[in-house]
């Protein structure tokens, strides 16, 4: 079984953050959107991976509130017949996180929280004064708070996983440790820091985490079809992912939480995830400048709970974009959004990683393959 860290940073290499750079968002421009060529070749790309037994899940491009390009391929489930199809919900992995980011990013622009406010200022129990008087909101956001890893992963935390039922279950796995590191001196990929945020905005709601969530993110961007799904439920339109197991393929429900928590896991659709993307986009769901200050880079790679990055010097402003990937055992995500183009891109998988970030990456890489006087 892989290492959580290890791939959530593998993730992130692949994804194409590479660097350091702090450069400021690129503003939104007319830029050439996919032709019909370049979908075309996206299509074959995907059939080919498809073909190879390499890839299978849903694709879909958008730009400007239209939606270019969606095909589903392979299976639904790989030991079974049933194909999927673009209704086909797959766990999200950690692109969830972003719905966390969203439901901090409320609280905030409501004035119950700043970006720094420390932890211990809303949950005034935690048990380790270290942590809770030295992280703050903003140190979480960009996982640079020292938080660590929450064992809830992998075959050796099945108890783990049995004795959870809530929230501050999870926090309770991990609240009498002291930060890794002092925050803010480095970055390092955390899900038990979006576990403390997603505690912080049940605190301040009044609501359970998955309550607040369905009612103040999914049901105003109209995300019929994302939610929580026990790992275990065999709904149609449900993709089944597996997991090297005592050396046997067997469900991923025997390595991973067996529903969605506030670092991920959710259930959605290629279409519900475009359909976020574009609430953020219209101010559904956050004020405008709110979600411009947390899609520009903060650190590294990170904006405030979203993927945001130039990828450094030489880098064409065009292949600037947000949004967050995900990787664990039979799932791999990548929602992004291209604001120099004005292009979303969107695959799901039931797949390992890195099965889900060629595809993402392939018509901006397709861009740079293209003649100068082409592009």
């Amino acid at each position: 079984m892989r290492n959580r860290r290890q791939m959530a940073v593998a993730a992130i290499v692949l994804w194409g953050i590479l660097s350091a750079s702090k450069a400021a968002q690129p503003a939104a421009g007319a830029e050439t959107a996919p032709d019909a060529i370049a979908l075309a070749q996206l299509d074959g790309f995907a059939l080919g991976l498809t073909e190879a037994d390499q890839f299978s899940g849903v694709v879909l491009v958008a730009r400007d509130g239209r939606i270019l390009f969606e095909k589903a391929y392979g299976k639904l489930d790989a030991e079974k017949d049933a194909l999927a199809t673009v209704e086909t919900r797959y766990n999200l992995a950690s692109a969830g996180k972003m719905f966390t980011t969203v439901a901090i990013l409320q609280q905030i622009a409501a004035g119950k929280l700043t970006l720094d406010t420390k932890v211990g200022a809303v949950l005034k129990d935690y048990p380790n004064g270290a942590f809770a008087e030295t992280v703050t909101i903003r140190h979480l956001l960009t996982h640079i708070a020292g938080a660590g890893e929450i064992a809830l992963y992998g075959e050796e935390n099945e108890a783990n996983r049995a004795h959870v039922r809530s929230v501050a279950d999870m926090i309770a796995l991990r609240d009498r440790w002291p930060p890794d590191f002092a925050p803010g001196s480095k970055q390092d990929y955390s899900n038990y820091g979006f576990v403390v945020l997603g505690r912080i905005v049940e605190i301040l709601s009044g609501e359970t985490y998955e309550a607040y969530v369905q009612r103040h993110i999914f049901e105003p961007a109209g995300m019929t079809k994302t939610g929580f799904v026990d790992c275990t439920d065999r709904a149609p339109d449900l993709a089944v992912g597996y997991a090297i197991v005592a050396g046997k393929r067997q469900s991923n429900c025997l390595t991973q939480p067996r529903r969605g928590f506030p670092a991920g896991g959710q259930v959605s659709t290629a279409a519900d995830m475009y359909r976020f993307v574009r609430a953020l986009q219209t101010g559904k769901l956050m004020p405008p400048a709110l979600f411009a200050e947390a899609t520009r880079t903060h650190r590294e790679y990170m904006g405030l709970g979203f993927f945001a990055t130039d990828y450094g010097p030489d880098i064409p402003a065009r292949d600037f974009r947000w949004g967050h990937g995900g990787s664990t055992d039979g799932a791999c995500t990548d929602v992004r959004d291209y604001p120099r183009t004005g292009e979303t891109i969107v695959v799901l998988t039931n797949r390992d990683p890195p099965a889900c970030f060629p595809v993402a990456n392939f018509l901006h890489e397709q861009w740079t393959r293209r003649p100068a006087n082409m592009r």
